[in-house]
Order: C-alpha cells, then sequence, then structure tokens
C-alpha cells in the first residue's frame, strides 16, 4: 500500500530522507520547511544533517542561523539532561539498585549519530519496581520535588495504573526528571517482564551509565510510539526508530534476527510489525523483506489497514495555516486507540469519562471510586 503525500509532507519528508537536496529549495519552501520542522522538534536534526554534508553554508544565511539556533537550543538541553543524570546517580550512590537511562539520553549515550541535534528537554531513566518507593526518597532528601501538585485520582493513576510514578523536578536546576519501572503500563494487554529488560542493559562505552541493550532500544522506542503515545506530531519519534535500526543493523549482522527473536520473547510483536512498515513507508528504511513474517504476534489485515489510512496524518504535521479536518479525525481515533490499549474496557470507560468531565469543568475534581 502507499499513501499520498501532501505538499507540505513531501517538503519536510524530502529534507529528512535526502537533506541534500535543501540547497535547491526556494525561499517559500524553506519559510514552509522552518516552521512544520519547528512543530515536530527537528530544526536541531536538520541542522546537523547539513553540517555533516558541509552545506550549512550553501543555505540562505537568515535560515541557516535559524537552524544553527535550533541546534544551540538542542545542545543546551542535552547538557542540562545529561547534568541531571549524573546528579541522580550521585544521588544514589552507594544503594546499589540499576538506573538505566531511556530515549533521548540514552540515544546520545549509545552515541547515535543523529543524537547530537535531537531535543528533549526531559531525562527518562528506569528502576525496578521494588525499589522505586526508595529511589523517590532518596531524591527527595537530595532535593528533588513533584513537579506538580496532583489530584488523588491522577496519584492513583501514576501508582497504580501507569509505568511511572509522578515527574521529580529538581528545585534548582528544575529538569523534569520521569522514573519508570518498565516501557509499558501495567494495566496494558501486553505485559511485559522488566526483569528481562534490566538482564539485558548494558554499559554504555565509558560513561558508567546503563541504557538498554540495542534490540530493546528498538523495541522500547516501537512501543514508545505504538502502544503508549498518541501518535500526534511523533514524527520524530518514528524517526528516531529509523535512525536506531540503520545504526544498530550496521554494527551487528545478525542485528535483525536478535530484534525479531527478542520481540517474540516480550510479546512485543505488533509494535514492532507496526514499527517496521511504518519506518518503510515514510522513510524508506532499508530493512529484510519479509522480516514481519518472523514475528509470532502480528496486527490482522484491517488492523494494518487502518493504521495504514490514520498513522501518516496524525505523525506528520499539520499545515500550519490549513489544518486539515482529516487529520485533525485521524488523531483522535489513534487518541481513543491508545486509551483502548492502555486500559482495559472497565477502567477506561470510567477514566475518559473523569477526563471529560474536567475538560469540561476545570478545577472541578469530584472524588470516585478507584480500582486497582
Amino acid at each position: 500500500m502507499t499513501y499520498k503525500q501532501q505538499h507540505h509532507h513531501r517538503l519536510l519528508l524530502n529534507a529528512l530522507i535526502n537533506p541534500s537536496s535543501l540547497v535547491e529549495y526556494s525561499a517559500a519552501n524553506w519559510e514552509l520547511l522552518v516552521r512544520l520542522a519547528r512543530k515536530v522538534k527537528l530544526l536541531g536534526y536538520l541542522a546537523i544533517e547539513l553540517k555533516n554534508r558541509g552545506l550549512l553554508d550553501q543555505i540562505p544565511v537568515r535560515l541557516a542561523n535559524q537552524l544553527r539556533s535550533g541546534l544551540i537550543q538542542a545542545k543546551k538541553l542535552q547538557q542540562l539532561t545529561h547534568w541531571e543524570l549524573n546528579r541522580i546517580s550521585w544521588a544514589l550512590q552507594g544503594m546499589d539498585i540499576p538506573v538505566v537511562a531511556l530515549k533521548g539520553v540514552a540515544y546520545s549515550l549509545a552515541r547515535l549519530p543523529e543524537s547530537d541535534g535531537r531535543i528533549y528537554a526531559d531525562l527518562d531513566i528506569m528502576v525496578p519496581k521494588d525499589d522505586i518507593a526508595d529511589v523517590e526518597s532518596a531524591l527527595m532528601k537530595k532535593g528533588w520535588v513533584h513537579h506538580h501538585k496532583l489530584s488523588a485520582y491522577d496519584e492513583h493513576y501514576y501508582r497504580v495504573w501507569s509505568h511511572e510514578i509522578p515527574p521529580l523536578v529538581h528545585t534548582e536546576r528544575e529538569t523534569e526528571v520521569d522514573i519508570h519501572h518498565t516501557i509499558s503500563p501495567p494495566t496494558s494487554r501486553v505485559k511485559i517482564n522488566a526483569g528481562l529488560l534490566f538482564e539485558a542493559s548494558v554499559v554504555a562505552s565509558d560513561s558508567g551509565y546503563r541504557i538498554l541493550c540495542p534490540t530493546d532500544m528498538v523495541l522500547h522506542c516501537a512501543v514508545n510510539l505504538f502502544q503508549n503515545n498518541e501518535l500526534a506530531d511523533d514524527l520524530r519519534d518514528l524517526l528516531d526508530l529509523h535512525d536506531l535500526m540503520l545504526f544498530f543493523s550496521k554494527k551487528e549482522h545478525d542485528f535483525w534476527k536478535k530484534l525479531t527473536e527478542r520481540a517474540n520473547q516480550l510479546h512485543l510483536g505488533r509494535s514492532l510489525c507496526h514499527g517496521i512498515y511504518f519506518s518503510r513507508l515514510i522513510f524508506q528504511t532499508s530493512i529484510p523483506e519479509n522480516i514481519e513474517n518472523d514475528l509470532n504476534e502480528k496486527p490482522g489485515a484491517i488492523s494494518r489497514w487502518i493504521m495504514h489510512y490514520l498513522v501518516p496524518q496524525a505523525l506528520l504535521p499539520l499545515h500550519p495555516d490549513e489544518p486539515s479536518k482529516r487529520a485533525m479525525a485521524a488523531r483522535l481515533l489513534l487518541y481513543l486507540r491508545s486509551h483502548w490499549i492502555r486500559m482495559p474496557i472497565h477502567l477506561l470507560l470510567p477514566h475518559l469519562a473523569y477526563k471529560t468531565y474536567l475538560a469540561v469543568f476545570p478545577g472541578k475534581a469530584i472524588p470516585i471510586q478507584l480500582r486497582k
């Protein structure tokens, strides 16, 4: 199956897939491209791609400066987040608790080439569920506090239904820290053995920090996209998946075999199948043909057909001056899908009803009976 790209989508995807073509962009195309790239947090990424090719000086000066500004912002945020990881390691020293860095920081620690231009404003880490209370307590004694005061309902949501606790921030640095105990909500249909993730985690180069092993890093990215998230404006995350698969497949000759075997072991075949499909469709990722056949669990034909038409419209940014009602509808349907996957029906319906009530009557929380 193919899909018809809108003009502004072609403009952005061509820039990401073939950065060298940017030297031929007209002023009008550049103006639109910068607005789109900023929307999906990819200005720094484009700057790195052009810089690595020696092309930053071959585009209009004003636009080159905007890309350089995006790169400076990305590097500053990365610096802050890496320092936060350093401080957390200091705060937890002597506790003998494994701490695994996730997402943006992990991509940097793994030395993913494109990570230099990636914007990430918070730090994601994972610790064993049995240790999460001790970690939270230790950090709060060292100056971290909860980012927002939460209602009893939201506290319950995080503590019982979610795969992470409420975010923490340091009182001085204000960098947000998300502390996970697994990579997918425990209420979701897929039950992940987090112990396997910790067992396979590796020390990143000479940093001393732990990250997920290559296959698990790819699977986490796929799960985050196609199970945990709502996909709206998540093009950057699919680009991460594309980059991760290319990077690790070049480093390990049997990477694809290891990836499908690990997906089967962790019961993550559906998320990986979606990831492979849309990475090929949108970024033309070089992936061995029919690799999906080795997965034990795959989405059905109807599900694949529906996702084929919905996902690109949600992932890719809306035109800043001409928003599409069709794309907005796709985003709403995928928002509902993400909740359907993450929560069983007996939790989902009351949850959506409560959130709808708060949207209509903000600040008027009502006590409700919470279920495990």
